[in-house]
């Protein structure tokens, strides 16, 4: 697969798009990134990592962070809505650190936890926050949106994954079904250092209003009236967005999945351009890239670019 020249210019990427069946990586602009132009940005701190969507001021952003191998290392972020009390998306990159394996879900049966270490987000405010009581009333699993195996480079980084705000409620067939297979696709181009230098990536569940059931309701009745939930907030479909880099070269692709138990064809059947699920979902993707690299990466899904046919 060869990489276009990185002296063309951005409307030479502009027509390669056009190309109906061209599946060439896309190479960043020549452009100097400190300076270029985005008018869009996060700002200072975490919030302007590349894998982070454009921050909603009316929600709680929080990052969290372990100490791995002597540096603070991101284990994700989230962008956390309170009156709903569920994460909007779940934000975390696959490097050739945050890749590795050190741990094992199943040690969790041999410490303190005697288990899965499902315990509410010490970072939120407790009137907020849900724990085991709200979700063991309900129907449904407890999904991961960054997934436990998303983070086995050390134990503490896999124990965040554990926080409820990270856990979504998921139908049985669909948490170990379509999502699980998504979920081993990412791990797997997550690892393939020949594939990646970063992999970037944004997982969640539709929680604007009218885009969820409440738990303890029917499942696929949109609720009308939050204040009237006997349950939980269930999303009524999940999404993931990815943006891939390595040297010189970035692609994206997104996937948008209703919550129902079965699904049929191939995950390619499911995939779409980062800027559709933008529509759909109403979040500002990858905000922090330069405006002309977003505009590339966004406009274009491939699913042959990700070994997908």
């Amino acid at each position: 697969m060869k990489s276009l020249s990185l002296a063309r210019t951005y409307l030479c990427i502009m027509a390669l798009l056009c190309c109906i069946g061209c599946e060439k990586e896309l190479p960043i602009p020549p452009l100097d990134w400190e300076t270029a132009e985005n008018t869009n940005k996060n700002p200072e701190g975490y919030a302007r990592r590349l894998e982070m969507p454009r921050l909603d001021a009316s929600n709680i952003y929080n990052c969290y962070t372990t100490t791995y191998k002597g540096k603070e290392t991101v284990t994700f972020s989230i962008e956390y809505d309170a009156e709903k009390r569920h994460s909007k998306w779940v934000a975390f990159t696959f490097d050739n650190n945050t890749a590795q394996t050190n741990w094992n879900r199943n040690n969790w049966n041999h410490t303190e936890w005697e288990g899965d270490p499902f315990q509410p987000d010490p970072l939120l405010p407790s009137d907020i926050r849900l724990g085991d009581e709200e979700h063991r009333k309900d129907r449904y699993d407890r999904g991961h949106l960054c997934a436990s195996a998303d983070r086995l480079y050390s134990k503490d980084a896999n124990e965040q994954t554990f926080y409820y705000s990270n856990i979504s409620p998921q139908l049985g067939d669909f948490n170990t079904g379509i999502w699980l297979d998504l979920e081993n696709k990412v791990q797997n181009w997550g690892s393939n250092q020949t594939m990646r230098d970063t992999l970037y990536v944004v997982k969640g569940g539709t929680i604007r209003d009218g885009e969820f059931y409440d738990s303890r309701g029917t499942h696929g009745t949109i609720v009308k009236d939050i204040a009237k939930m006997s349950g939980i907030v269930v999303p009524a479909h999940y999404f993931m967005a990815l943006v891939c880099r390595k040297s010189d070269s970035f692609y994206g692709i997104a996937f948008y999945f209703e919550h129902k138990s079965r699904h049929t064809g191939s995950l390619s059947d499911y995939a779409i351009t980062i800027d559709e699920l933008e529509t759909y979902t109403g979040i500002d993707f990858f905000c922090n890239f330069p405006d002309k690299v977003e505009e590339a990466i966004e406009a274009k899904c491939t699913p042959s670019l990700w070994g997908m046919p």
